[in-house]
């Protein structure tokens, strides 16, 4: 059954996204948007998110460089392009939203993809980006190199420059960690607080 499922989905087949988190993303997008708006998922993987941002009533997409994604998303009735996310192939300002969960840590030049973020991004659009942090290099559970496509794991100062490089104006940097249960979300709670597994980036587009 495994291989079954790694023939049809590919890398995909050890994705899974944390409720919690979506919820959160979602509750931060609605607070920048509280109507109907266009987001997109670089990177969306299984396309949970964009299910989840659909059933709110966004018109959410998803993009992702992995072709078995086209599978999956056919399968659970998900818009998305198959593509790369350095070029997008979308025109310039068509996004309200644009989301990049555990992207940029695969890739060899952060600061390009970041800048085709901004570029699809409307003026004062939203961008939220989920990195894992330097902590995560030391945990025992989903520590940063048990994926080997990792590349580098980037610190706070880190991610400041990156976004700032790439011209869009930084809200906040939020630590967190996510947890299958409650007693794990309770301490990671606690630990997000000196050594957070993973950064939440949250940034604008400059105003016109």
């Amino acid at each position: 059954m495994k291989a079954a499922l790694r023939d049809v989905e590919g890398p995909l087949v050890h994705l899974r996204e944390h409720g919690d988190v979506i919820t959160d993303d979602l509750r931060i997008i609605r607070s920048h948007l509280p109507g109907q708006g266009r987001v997109l998922d670089i990177g969306a993987g299984r396309g949970w998110f964009v299910t989840a941002a659909r059933q709110q009533g966004m018109e959410a997409l998803g993009l992702d460089i992995e072709a078995q994604a086209a599978n999956v998303w056919s399968r659970e009735g998900v818009p998305g392009v198959i593509g790369d996310g350095f070029r997008t192939p979308f025109t310039a300002s068509s996004f309200d939203v644009v989301r990049m969960k555990e992207v940029i840590e695969h890739v060899e030049r952060p600061l390009a993809l970041v800048q085709e973020a901004h570029r699809v991004l409307k003026a004062s659009g939203l961008l939220i980006a989920h990195v894992p942090s330097p902590y995560s290099q030391f945990y025992p559970v989903a520590n940063f190199w048990d994926d080997y496509t990792h590349v580098r794991p980037i610190s706070r100062f880190g991610l400041t420059r990156l976004i700032t490089d790439a011209g869009l104006e930084l809200d906040r940097i939020e630590g967190y960690m996510s947890g299958r249960n409650a007693a794990e979300r309770a301490l990671g709670k606690m630990l997000a607080r000196v050594l957070p597994h993973m950064y939440r980036v949250i940034a604008r587009s400059p105003a016109m």
